[in-house]
């Protein structure tokens, strides 16, 4: 089993959107010398939920402060974007990280309609935008030059550059729904599967990849809320400001806050949260994984609510207690202790770093 971070980005109102930045920069500095393989990152726009509208330019800015890390979004809404930029700015970035980049896409969310009002794209079109934006970047990617003839766009014997040093089976990922599934397996990409919805229908979601595969090689990798504690009650108490938000952003049900109920039992459930110490947290994602059938666990363990030495602290045990116990062979790390690693509070300016190039 292999290991990423993923960030929503989600905020209380009154946190600063610099603090929110540099955070999540020292973490992702922490989970590269940990063992993490990857760092996927989400898109949102306008709204408090989640603040970050352009992943791929926070992962350029990442890209200079880590060495090993893979760094992935997830997703890009893509039909969002000019396809054309799109190709151009992942193409660069991979050159810049050492051919790192993971590129995740996504149509966005229609619970985000304000989003698609605001850049002037028809909620209904964004399925089939992102679907000829998918193939547009594989001909990017695999053929060097786009020419294509879709519904939303067209281009004629178009060549970019810089060129990708990489083929579309190396560079992309899908977010899992029933329209997409089928065809990362057939394309060979990466397949990304959510944290919201009922375990059966993630299973589903797989199934239908794995048989699309054909022989091909795949990559599953599965988001779920992760936390970990010396104790199962520090654990609790440390994500229970998180769990109330989206026990009532997702779910609709506003949570008292007991952790002795059938009620927490069923939120945690719901929102597929697995926390508790190292112990108890590498036995339920063994279990996971036997069910659900991934090659990584994208684990979720910053959110609005938790604080942030909280956060590093559970990044540190699992990279140091839960990672090696479900990895054979995990991958060497700077012997630099991640728990030195703080928080810029008066700067972003990006430190100095060798670079690893492909």
């Amino acid at each position: 089993m292999r290991f990423s971070l993923f960030y929503n980005f989600d905020v209380h109102p009154e946190q600063m959107t610099t603090t929110l930045y540099q955070e999540v920069e020292a973490q992702a500095i922490a989970a590269d010398m940990s063992g993490f393989d990857a760092i996927w990152l989400a898109e949102h726009h306008f709204a408090a939920y989640g603040r970050m509208p352009s992943p791929l330019l926070y992962l350029a800015h990442l890209s200079g402060l880590t060495q090993h890390i893979e760094l992935g979004t997830a997703v890009v809404e893509a039909s969002l974007y000019n396809p054309l930029r799109l190709a151009e700015d992942v193409a660069l970035l991979d050159e810049l990280s050492g051919g790192r980049l993971r590129l995740g896409i996504g149509s966005g969310s229609a619970r985000k309609s304000e989003e698609f009002a605001q850049f002037g794209v028809a909620l209904e079109e964004k399925t089939s935008r992102m679907l000829e934006i998918a193939e547009i970047l594989r001909q990017a990617f695999d053929e060097r030059r786009i020419d294509f003839q879709g519904r939303h766009y067209q281009y004629r014997d178009v060549s970019l550059q810089p060129q990708s040093r990489r083929a579309a089976s190396q560079l992309l990922w899908l977010a899992a729904s029933g329209s997409t599934s089928r065809i990362a397996g057939q394309q060979g990409y990466g397949l990304l599967v959510p944290r919201g919805g009922q375990f059966e229908q993630h299973r589903q979601l797989i199934t239908d990849y794995r048989q699309a595969l054909a022989g091909k090689r795949g990559h599953v990798s599965v988001l779920r809320f992760v936390f970990v504690a010396e104790t199962l009650e520090e654990a609790q108490f440390q994500t229970r400001k998180a769990i109330a938000r989206y026990a009532q952003y997702d779910c609709g049900i506003t949570w008292d806050g007991r952790t002795d109920t059938r009620e927490y039992q069923d939120i945690l459930q719901r929102l597929n949260v697995i926390l508790g110490t190292p112990e108890q947290v590498a036995l339920q994602l063994q279990a996971c994984q036997e069910q659900l059938s991934f090659e990584e666990i994208m684990c979720q363990v910053h959110a609005a609510g938790i604080e942030y030495e909280d956060a590093l602290k559970s990044i540190q045990l699992l990279g140091r207690e839960v990672i090696p116990s479900l990895q054979p062979t995990p991958p060497v790390r700077s012997q630099l202790e991640a728990s030195a690693i703080k928080p810029k509070r008066q700067s972003l300016r990006p430190r100095q770093q060798q670079r690893l190039w492909a």
